[in-house]
């Protein structure tokens, strides 16, 4: 009798009436070991031999009262090719977003993107989700309104169990704004007022600096984004003016604003931490209460903590370590 590992006992046991699925490898062993069966002519399924139903439930009698003898993981029934590498394309991007061909990036670019009924059956499997938009009057969804789609828990629990990815909640940055700003670019000849800068790049102020520094080696780009006074949460490459608003002003951003932008970034789905003064921290801390800001003391304190972050991937990752822990205390895994 072939030996039956932990592993293949859990493929094994999720089996649905016999089909089994699991990583690449150990379905390649559990074959060699004649416990399991391709079926090419079946679109390359694997079946349970009669020799693998007995080793399975020797198993089984072997280590009664086992957690994994008692509740095997389930493995979740592979999707059909294209989903498959819908949610797999998602899992490998920072963003974890399913591309389709409003993302122009991708599409012009030549990389992988998904015609819409594709994202509609990962939708339907629970895989992906749109986000609400502050101007939403009631609930939306992929049905009523074809936004982008990001993965869900599940999708992210499908890539890591289909495929061993290393997928786990994006790791957002979010650093405050700053009064130092690069100029205004005036009108153009017709009196008409010249493009705006990225918000990445209109804030010119040391502190500001420090903090971007620090969140650029946090983070990908893709998930820095900038509490604006004025404009409330932007990424980087948003056009803006230069502005004379700070908290506290008329017209300035409020905590409501904050919970709308929060929401449309699927904050409550992400570790996040803020890089800022307290005053900006505590617009987030309403809608995000998992929320790790970890910079303490005035601001030649806190630049001397970016650098240190810049400088120390330890750091960076005990910084993470705390803002998972957070999420699970206010969310739970």
């Amino acid at each position: 009798m072939a030996h039956l590992s932990p592993t293949g006992a859990r493929i094994l046991g999720a089996n649905e009436n016999g089909m089994v699925a699991g990583h690449p490898a150990a379905l390649a062993r559990l074959v060699a070991d004649d416990l399991v069966i391709l079926q090419p002519d079946e679109g390359g399924t694997h079946w349970m031999t009669e020799a693998g139903w007995s080793a399975l439930e020797d198993w089984r009698q072997a280590n009664t009262g086992q957690p994994a003898a008692a509740a095997p993981s389930l493995i979740p029934p592979k999707l059909p090719g294209r989903q498959h590498e819908a949610v797999l394309t998602a899992a490998r991007r920072p963003d974890q977003l399913v591309p389709g061909r409003d993302d122009s990036k991708v599409y012009w670019a030549g990389q992988p993107w998904f015609r819409t009924p594709t994202l509609r059956a990962v939708h339907r499997a629970g895989y992906a989700e749109i986000r609400p938009e502050p101007y939403d009057r009631e609930p939306q969804t992929f049905a009523t309104a074809e936004r982008p789609l990001y993965l869900t828990p599940a999708g992210r629990e499908y890539a890591r169990l289909r495929e061993n990815l290393d997928v786990r909640r994006r790791r957002v940055v979010i650093i405050a704004c700053g009064s130092e700003k690069a100029p205004d670019p005036g009108v153009n000849e017709y009196g008409n007022p010249n493009a705006g800068y990225p918000a990445g790049e209109l804030y010119t102020g040391h502190y500001h600096r420090s903090l971007r520094g620090a969140a650029d080696a946090l983070t990908d780009r893709s998930l820095i984004r900038i509490l604006s006074a004025f404009h409330g949460l932007v990424d980087l490459d948003r056009p803006l003016h230069p502005y004379d608003v700070t908290i506290g002003d008329e017209g300035a951003v409020t905590a409501d604003q904050m919970a709308a932008d929060e929401r449309s970034l699927g904050l409550d789905d992400a570790d996040v931490i803020f890089l800022g003064g307290r005053d900006y921290a505590e617009l987030l801390t309403p809608s995000v209460p998992h929320l790790l800001a970890p910079l303490t003391g005035g601001m030649g304190e806190q630049r001397g903590q970016c650098r240190q972050a810049r400088e120390d991937s330890v750091l960076r990752e005990a910084w993470w370590a705390t803002a998972a822990e957070l999420h699970e205390t206010q969310h739970g895994k």
